[in-house]
């Protein structure tokens, strides 16, 4: 089986359920009616969407998660993917302005 290439570098085990669980996320939050079959056949449909991304059995975060949102897409499931999306832009800047926090800790620090 294959492993996922995480931002911070490190290589985990790939977890189906994990895909799964963010889709139901984005279907909640978007308040959209789903049942858990939709669901598990989305989560295939997007393991068979990344497979050409796989490279010697790694696959990284990003490609997964931009197969959720394709998938989502060609499912007709519009109004999901962008509240996936916009979760993922929300993660984004946050891991961004931590970085930025540490940065400029490591400055002061530096001068201290």
């Amino acid at each position: 089986m294959y492993r996922v290439v995480k931002r911070d570098g490190r290589i985990v085990d790939f977890e189906i359920s994990k895909i799964a669980n963010a889709m139901k996320k984005a279907f909640d939050a978007t308040e959209t009616n789903y049942n858990q079959s939709v669901i598990d056949f989305l989560a295939v449909m997007v393991t068979a969407d990344f497979q050409p991304k796989i490279t010697d059995e790694l696959i990284h975060i990003e490609d997964i998660q931009d197969s959720v949102e394709t998938v989502l897409e060609q499912a007709g499931y519009t109004d999901v993917a962008k509240g996936y999306i916009l979760y993922r832009k929300q993660r984004e800047k946050m891991r961004n302005m931590k970085s930025t926090i540490l940065n400029y800790k490591e400055i002061v620090d530096s001068y201290v």
